[in-house]
């Protein structure tokens, strides 16, 4: 959650900030989430309504976006797309004021009985085209440059302010308008306090059925900022610091406003590689001021597929207030979504127009200080969303186009988001488009509040367990109490698997767990992590390795664990008791023939395992949909911290060791910062030591990525079996370089289809002391898979073939090797 403040208006501060009422930000990409949470606005408005057109004289083209404000005052509104204004009064007389950049500005007086409408026909004034000889600098340089020496004068002096705030948002697709979301909040910014707003009063479309109250100013981006967001990306500013470093400006002619001479000036990003604004400024002669903007994300703006068009054009004006402060008049955007894969998954056109308007601001006065003995960064004017009527009256918000007033007549309740956007193609049915009901939760039911089911298969053929199916069902009661239950079957020896387990939530906004888990399985002898036995099972049915080696463990778990309120951090402390059984191979069969002789499946070191553990996650988000993006589709930012200890003479175990595994998974922006998606290094390192005899059902591994099918997080030039060992230690690194070397190429139509490249390497070594080996041989006939010394490795992808894939070459470093394979694209 953004500061009002701090990132709409460019002041000192930062993109953090208070909640606003149980709701959490969402990115570019989340626009349909978007959709359901934009609300706000103003106090007390004026009993005398004056309305009308504002049209081109000489064509008698409505003038959208004109200003009209009341001379002296600073109460004003701006015309909707149609050219319409209605703007309510205090009282008669005044004088109303009308002004559009290229045209005549007109006063005109209202004395008592003047109420009603007004129409204006504004006389266009010629373009003043005077040739601009340039030797050197473009005059639009310096033009610039006094505009962000101005603004870091008059930013510096402006203290806080409070403004009446309207916000509208509407929803189209491909067929037309889908809902409509409207605001009116009160704004207030304390340079030193920070950003409040108070709710006045809302209004959307009765296909929208939910009870959050949001802000409006919150929504509603300033481009005089030295930052702007896009798609919850932050691009530089025309007026940063810097901008003359980022932009090239071209002065392209004149115009006049109120007899002052405006400088048109066009925007465009200073290299093809900037992620930068496209477009024009328009700046006031002597003040300098920025007085009207209209800007696009440049080419290089480039989001990965499946978004395959994302478009989106900002328009604002901007005027003086309380002095020499210039700031919003309103703010106008159109952006436009269209996401699809590869067209087997297709959804509708996205479009999404907004308009808001400031008005009644008073800068550097008195603010009210119970708004600021609050926490929150809304508050709900209660009264005034009661009565709920302020939108309903003329005068009040922009007015409604033509269109926006027919969506209101014939949009009702029937009409969901959900039928609005429901994807096409044949992966349609794994998608399902959910609203939020009056309590903010998603696609929940009454029932779903009490008793919530859920199952579980598992489903996978190896040597050992031959075919195996298992059902696991799983309910939660309430908030506190998860129950699940396990049993299945398979068609080997081991005939029958089963456990359960019992797990209560609760504490400080239910941080807290203890749980209670039993389970009677043969299970894999080392851990995986980019490796699942269901996969694995493809493999061996067709003749090939199987992956893992196998145990019999029958195990109790008592768990306790907390989710520290700072941080993110997660700890958990295990009590395991266990017995440890070695199991054989059964089977070689496979779809393609039997008889042949897989390998067999080794023996362990048998007996009872008693251990504490400690688990440390950091960090980790409290919600799902605030975690980084799953391997291999994004970056993590993670540590995993494990030790585990076994004492026979504290636990009675048979067994004495203590271990000791971590897994650092870490994305370090690189080059490119400024760009949408910055070019990225990700890193993932393994290690693992231990102390005392480690029994080999509990030696680590780095992991074989090697075959058709790779991922990163493995050795790509390793196949069919993973390394293991009692110490382990492994480094794998991707450095993407995104689409930019296909644009330094001049390949565009590459780099519009999402093609980049990867530079990638993997490092890693396993050790077993020779004692050990020895031993291991001669008790068990089982002797670890290892590499003499180092194995190393380095490759090439192209990344995002056909939206989804990516081609990796590598090359072992150490001794032969060459591969090649497939996997799954990086995408962000």
């Amino acid at each position: 959650m953004k500061p009002l403040a701090a990132s709409r208006f460019g002041l000192p501060g930062h993109r953090g900030g208070h909640a606003v009422a149980g709701w959490s930000g969402a990115s570019g990409m989340g626009c349909l989430a978007l959709l359901l949470v934009w609300l706000g606005a103003p106090p007390v408005f004026g009993q005398v309504l004056v309305e009308g057109t504002v049209r081109d004289a000489a064509t008698g083209e409505p003038l959208p976006a004109a200003n009209v404000h009341v001379e002296g005052t600073y109460r004003g509104t701006i015309t909707n797309e149609d050219g319409w204004y209605a703007l309510r009064l205090d009282g008669l007389p005044a004088v109303l004021v009308v002004r559009y950049i290229g045209y005549a500005t007109q006063r005109r007086t209202l004395r008592p009985g003047d109420a009603g409408r007004q129409d204006f026909d504004l006389e266009p004034v010629a373009y003043e085209l005077d040739e601009v000889v340039v030797t050197g600098e473009d005059p639009a340089v310096e033009i610039m440059r006094q505009v962000i020496a101005r603004k870091q004068q008059w930013r510096a002096a402006l203290q806080r302010y409070r403004a009446e705030v309207y916000n509208r948002f509407t929803l189209e697709n491909d067929t037309g308008i889908v809902s409509i979301v409207e605001s009116l909040t009160e704004a207030f910014w304390d340079r030193e306090r920070g950003a409040r707003e108070v709710v006045r009063a809302r209004r959307r479309t009765s296909n929208l059925d939910f009870e959050a109250f949001l802000p409006a100013a919150f929504f509603v981006e300033n481009l005089y900022d030295d930052d702007v967001e896009v798609a919850g990306y932050r691009l530089i500013g025309v007026t940063h610091p810097d901008a003359l470093r980022h932009y090239r400006f071209t002065l392209e002619g004149t115009r006049v406003l109120d007899d002052r001479t405006v400088y048109d000036i066009a925007v465009r990003p200073a290299g093809r590689l900037k992620s930068a604004f496209e477009g024009r400024v328009a700046v006031l002669d002597e003040a300098f001021a920025l007085v009207e903007a209209e800007l696009r994300p440049g080419e290089a703006f480039l989001f990965p597929p499946p978004v395959r068009a994302y478009e989106v054009t900002y328009r604002q004006q901007f005027s003086r207030f309380g002095g020499d402060f210039w700031l919003p008049v309103d703010f106008r955007s159109e952006a436009l979504l269209k996401i699809d894969v590869q067209g087997l998954l297709t959804f509708p056109l996205i479009r999404i127009r907004q308009v808001a308007r400031f008005t009644n601001y008073e800068v550097n006065g008195p603010l009210p200080d119970t708004l600021y003995r609050k926490i929150a960064y809304l508050t709900i004017d209660s009264v005034a969303v009661a009565a709920d009527t302020l939108l309903d009256r003329p005068g009040v918000a922009v007015p409604l186009s033509g269109r926006e007033a027919g969506a209101y007549a014939t949009i009702d309740s029937t009409m969901t988001l959900e039928k609005a956007y429901r994807p096409r193609g044949p992966l349609a049915f794994l998608v399902k488009v959910e609203q939020e009901d009056d309590a903010g939760r998603r696609g929940r039911t009454g029932r779903d509040r009490g008793l919530r089911p859920s199952l579980q298969p598992e489903l996978w053929y190896n040597r050992v367990d031959e075919a195996h199916l298992a059902l696991g069902l799983g309910a939660t009661v309430g908030r506190h109490l998860a129950l699940r239950a396990l049993g299945g079957y398979k068609t080997g020896p081991n005939r029958w698997t089963y456990g359960g387990e019992v797990e209560l939530r609760g504490g400080t906004r239910g941080r807290g767990w203890l749980a209670l888990r039993y389970r009677d399985n043969i299970e894999p002898r080392f851990p995986y992590q980019i490796h699942e036995r269901f996969f694995n099972s493809f493999g061996v049915l067709t003749g090939g390795t199987d992956y893992f080696d196998y145990y019999g463990n029958e195990k109790w778990t008592a768990r306790a664990g907390y989710h520290l309120p700072f941080a993110a951090t997660r700890i958990e402390v295990r009590y395991n008791r266990e017995r440890h059984f070695s199991v054989e191979r059964t089977t070689g069969y496979s779809l393609i023939g039997s008889g042949a002789d897989p390998r067999p499946n080794p023996a362990v070191e048998e007996g009872r395992l008693r251990s504490l553990g400690v688990r440390l996650v950091f960090p980790v988000r409290a919600h799902p949909g605030d975690d980084d993006l799953p391997l291999p589709l994004g970056g993590q930012r993670r540590v995993q911290l494990q030790i585990e200890h076994s004492d026979p003479g504290l636990l009675g175990s048979d067994f004495d060791f203590t271990r000791l595994w971590l897994l650092a998974e870490w994305r370090f922006e690189t080059f490119f910062r400024r760009r949408l998606l910055p070019m990225a290094l990700d890193v993932r390192v393994v290690a693992a030591t231990h102390t005392g005899t480690l029994p080999p059902q509990r030696y680590a591994v780095v992991e074989a990525a090697g075959g058709l099918w790779q991922t990163f997080g493995g050795l790509r030039t390793l196949e069919s079996r993973p390394y293991e060992g009692e110490r382990v230690l492994a480094l794998f690194w991707e450095h993407h370089f995104r689409t930019v070397p296909f644009e330094l190429l001049g390949l565009r139509r590459l780099a519009g289809a999402g093609l980049g490249l990867i530079v990638h390497g993997g490092h890693a070594r396993t050790f077993v002391s020779a004692a050990r080996r020895d031993e291991l041989a001669a008790t068990l006939g089982f002797t670890p898979r290892r590499p003499e010394g180092f194995h190393h490795e380095l490759g090439l992808s192209l990344n995002g073939l056909f939206g989804l894939f990516r081609i990796d070459v590598t090359k072992r470093l150490d001794a032969p090797g060459l591969t090649a394979g497939l996997g799954l694209a990086r995408i962000f």
